[in-house]
């Protein structure tokens, strides 16, 4: 059996991560790429700016063996053509890198989520299904399915998961909901406040969304590239929820009342009490004294204040045989929550 040797670029944030223990329980060959010189793991790591082909180039000789590629980089921009045209740039050099290693690539497994909707808009069409209409462009995501679809003239297979608000396990990523209410139900207890939803009434209430745990994406990463599933499948725990049903849970967890939803911008407020965090770290000797290494409050401001619902259809992935999509999303934050006390990210 030829072994198989999986290149996770992105392998830093909360995306990379799961498919970095998914494909390492499963016993493959693993390489992160990331620009951060730091390894996200055990792993092999590798550390080059995806903008710039010399940078990957020097990396020819550990490309040699590689069967699948998980794509999980991504670079911000307010200007959304530039981002789609940056972001278009770094996955095509990877390509380009291992074609010009002739890697025995088989197979790319991107990463979308919510923005191939228009999530990033507010509002889509729900429950959003693989196959709805795109919104008008530019996207980033586009352009990596469009480029996905041109490679497939030369027999290489793609498959893109779609999962919205993963829970996982990351630091200094722009896009951790679990991490963030961890840290407000945190300095909530400090303060002595209750664990109030920093979002609207109807957000709390009359909202529906879902979420996807780290687990399961990258169980369905790995089903991908075994199973050889080819095309977009959304990726959510399976289930969907109100903020009202599931809140309530997270603020007993803390030990914190509820009280009412209050809307506030998480990124002012954390942002002024950054001395509070450096004391609380230091009198519980926590494993991050930096508050912006472990959550930012702007992705939470976006999440908590969306009023029309935000849901995912399931159903054509679970036609195609995944069947890890059965977690009851209350369960995974709280899970979640756990782990960043066992990580010493929260007392």
């Amino acid at each position: 059996m030829t072994s198989k040797h999986v290149l996770i670029a992105g392998g830093g944030g909360v995306v990379g991560r799961a498919a970095i223990d998914a494909f390492g329980g499963a016993g493959w060959e693993i390489t992160t790429l990331n620009r951060d010189a730091t390894a996200p793991g055990d792993h092999r790591h590798l550390s080059a700016d995806l903008l710039v082909p010399e940078s990957l180039a020097a990396r020819i000789d550990v490309f040699k063996t590689v069967t699948h590629l998980f794509y999980a980089a991504l670079k911000p921009n307010a200007d959304p053509g530039i981002e789609a045209d940056e972001n278009a740039v770094m996955l095509e050099n990877v390509v380009a890198a291992l074609r010009k290693a002739d890697a025995p690539l088989e197979r790319i497994i991107f990463v979308q989520g919510g923005k191939v909707y228009g999530a990033h808009l507010g509002v889509y069409k729900t429950p959003a299904r693989e196959d709805d209409s795109r919104h008008f462009p530019p996207n980033l995501y586009f352009r990596h399915e469009d480029y996905a679809r041109s490679l497939e003239r030369e027999g290489l297979k793609w498959t893109a998961l779609r999962p919205d608000i993963v829970i996982g396990h990351s630091l200094r990523s722009a896009m951790n909901l679990g991490n963030l209410i961890g840290v407000y139900g945190a300095l909530c207890r400090e303060t002595g406040t209750a664990m109030q939803f920093p979002g609207p009434d109807v957000a709390y209430r009359g909202t529906l969304i879902n979420v996807t745990g780290g687990r399961v994406l990258g169980d369905a990463a790995l089903w991908a590239a075994q199973q050889g599933a080819d095309g977009a499948f959304n990726i959510t725990n399976g289930d969907v929820f109100r903020w009202s049903h599931v809140w309530p849970k997270l603020a007993d967890w803390f030990g914190l009342e509820v009280g009412e939803p209050q809307p506030i911008s998480l990124a002012q407020r954390l942002a002024a009490l950054r001395p509070a965090w450096t004391n609380l770290a230091g009198a519980h000797g926590l494993a991050e004294a930096n508050l912006d290494g472990i959550a930012l409050g702007a992705f939470g401001d976006f999440i908590f204040h969306v009023q029309t619902d935000a849901i995912f259809d399931v159903t054509k992935a679970r036609r195609a045989g995944f069947n890890g999509m059965n977690q009851r999303s209350d369960e995974v934050l709280l899970a979640h929550l756990e782990a960043m006390r066992a990580r010493r990210l929260i007392p």
